[in-house]
């Protein structure tokens, strides 16, 4: 049962390929944009990003990538910048790769979806054994030395739909929208108009939408939602921060290729031909750019699923 867990965390986290020196303490931890007034993104390779909102109460952060230590140093970064206390950590889904960081939270409420409890509860299960490791430092490299300061644990904090951790004048509201994952969540930063997707967005490379509870509808609509509102920034969890008409791009390609799927699924198409052939719409992704062994199991779940 926990090899099959652990063979499914691992096609998981293999949306990112880290660019890692031999020696961690050398990798440049990120690139630190500032998004709005308010609101910071940690943006790097080695696992998610991580982004930071200032409300009137405190800090809230948002994912932990997978390492406590670069977690922990952009805690710290944002405190000393905005002179102000950490409040909350809230998961916008329970990926590993946006989770192993989640020690240098340990003393602050932690928010997650309901709906990821037994997605909570699998990676709890998870037993680090060297053959573990093994399989997802083929991934993450630095996976062997961060896991010996990874501090897993539930989220102090469920919420169903919504949750607010704002005011009224200065609204932060986070909605579970599903589509990536089941429990896939997101934010609004309302003053600033700032969307923070999570894995909902993942700029400029190709997503994985590889999960048994991966909904395309429910993610084409949150991107239709935030495209209305022109937000003056999106925050994925994977790639640069972009701006509306990007977020755009990303829409029409969901659209296209669910639109492209069944169309090719009722010609009799089978998934090896259609990535063989790479029949899907040309994507929002550079061209030239690696196709990721994942790619294949991505097609094959949404063709099962047109």
């Amino acid at each position: 049962m926990r090899s099959r867990v652990v063979l499914a965390l691992v096609a998981a986290m293999l949306m990112v390929m880290p660019a890692v020196a031999e020696d961690i303490s050398e990798v440049v931890l990120y690139e630190l944009v500032t998004v709005s007034e308010r609101v910071v993104s940690a943006i790097h390779d080695n696992g998610s990003n991580m982004h930071c909102v200032a409300t009137e109460a405190g800090l809230v952060f948002f994912d932990a990538s997978m390492s406590t230590r670069v977690a922990r140093r952009f805690r710290s970064d944002m405190e000393e910048r905005f002179d102000a206390p950490t409040r909350a950590l809230v998961m916008t889904h329970a990926h590993v790769d946006h989770l192993l960081g989640m020690g240098a939270f340990s003393d602050v409420p932690v928010y997650a979806a309901a709906a990821g409890r037994p997605r909570w509860d699998q990676v709890l299960e998870m037993e680090w054994n060297d053959a573990a490791v093994a399989r997802f430092a083929a991934v993450f490299p630095t996976l062997p030395d961060e896991i010996e300061d990874a501090e897993l644990r539930l989220p102090t904090d469920w919420f169903e739909d919504i949750l607010e951790l704002g005011t009224d004048d200065a609204p932060l509201t986070i909605h579970r929208t599903g589509g990536h994952t089941v429990d896939s969540s997101s934010a609004v930063v309302g003053v600033d108009n700032v969307v923070i997707a999570g894995d909902l967005v993942q700029a400029r490379r190709r997503p994985y939408f590889g999960e048994p509870d991966t909904d395309f509808d429910a993610w084409i609509g949150a991107l239709e939602a935030w495209e209305t509102t022109a937000p003056k920034a999106v925050c994925g969890g994977h790639g640069p921060v972009i701006d509306a008409a990007e977020l755009g791009e990303i829409r029409r390609w969901f659209q296209e290729a669910a639109a492209a799927m069944t169309v090719l699924k009722a010609q009799g198409a089978t998934p090896e031909t259609i990535v063989a052939e790479d029949e899907l719409p040309a994507g929002y992704w550079p061209e030239d750019g690696p196709v990721p062994r994942w790619w294949g199991f991505c097609v094959t779940r949404l063709f099962l699923a047109s």
